[in-house]
């Protein structure tokens, strides 16, 4: 039985297909700078994830270049997350959480809408983190939003 599709079902499936590809590397992205952070080398972690994972080329491009900038904003991603992270050492904060907000945080330099990086991150909090992790996540990349 096929399925008619008018213009709104079909923008609304294909937003949703184009979601989870990029999502699919967010999570690529987001192994890659966890694995980094226990010291693996970045580019045998970039090559070995991508090819484990079967993205499609653009997921993959799109991977690379989120690891690419979470990598170079680190030091002032670091920052921003040791000033936001009430209570906790910087050094005490799950390897998890931090790699997580690094992505955001450096995605939010791109023109990926505020909504759409912190829901997101937010996912990815609930999917590799704690139970804590959501609620951690969701306070430090709102404090972004609240200084601007």
């Amino acid at each position: 039985m096929s399925k008619e599709y008018n213009d709104k079902t079909f923008t609304e499936d294909f937003e949703g297909f184009a979601l989870s590809k990029r999502r699919r590397a967010r999570e690529a992205a987001l192994v890659i700078l966890y694995q980094v952070s226990f010291g693996s080398n970045e580019e045998q972690a970039v090559e070995y994830t991508l090819n484990s994972l079967n993205l499609s080329q653009d997921s993959a491009a799109f991977a690379r270049q989120l690891v690419q900038n979470a990598r170079a904003l680190e030091k002032v991603s670091d920052k921003f997350i040791a000033a936001h992270s009430r209570d906790w050492d910087f050094d005490r904060l799950f390897n998890i959480d931090v790699a997580i907000l690094r992505l955001a945080l450096s995605e939010l330099s791109s023109s990926t809408p505020f909504n759409i990086v912190i829901n997101e991150a937010v996912e990815l909090a609930k999917k590799f983190g704690d139970n804590a992790s959501p609620a951690f996540v969701n306070a430090v990349l709102d404090a972004v939003n609240q200084k601007t």
